[in-house]
């Protein structure tokens, strides 16, 4: 009886294990598919970015992940993007908006999505 307890344990932590790794393995892929996303994002729509820094990526209740990192070096310019869809095309909170890039004067009030700068690349590519 004691054995069957020990081995139904040993692979419960098994169980538990994969799982977490599995998760793992997810937040580390969503970070290098969306990852450039973001950055080009961030170039294309903001003033004086230089870099940026991913710190972690969390699932939220309802199931939507969330990248939060900074930009330029400065963990004061915190942001946190939430993925929706397949992918991030569009939409940024910063933890402090005192504390945020200026956008790009023709982006102000309508800063262009992930989708439309890649349609101009390619545009522009084809030209």
């Amino acid at each position: 009886m004691k054995k069957k307890k020990i081995v139904i344990l040993f692979f419960v932590f098994i169980l538990i294990g994969g799982v977490y790794l599995k998760k793992e393995a997810d937040k580390k892929k969503l970070l290098e598919t969306e990852g450039p996303r973001i950055e080009k994002y961030l170039k294309h729509n903001y003033e004086n970015y230089e870099s940026i820094t991913f710190e972690t990526v969390v699932v939220s209740p309802t199931g939507t992940p969330h990248i939060k990192g900074y930009v330029n070096n400065d963990p004061e310019l915190k942001f946190d993007i939430g993925i929706s869809r397949d992918h991030f095309n569009a939409g940024l909170n910063w933890d402090d908006d005192n504390k945020s890039l200026t956008k790009k004067e023709a982006y102000k009030y309508q800063s262009k999505t992930v989708e439309e700068i890649e349609k101009e690349e390619a545009s522009q590519k084809n030209k």
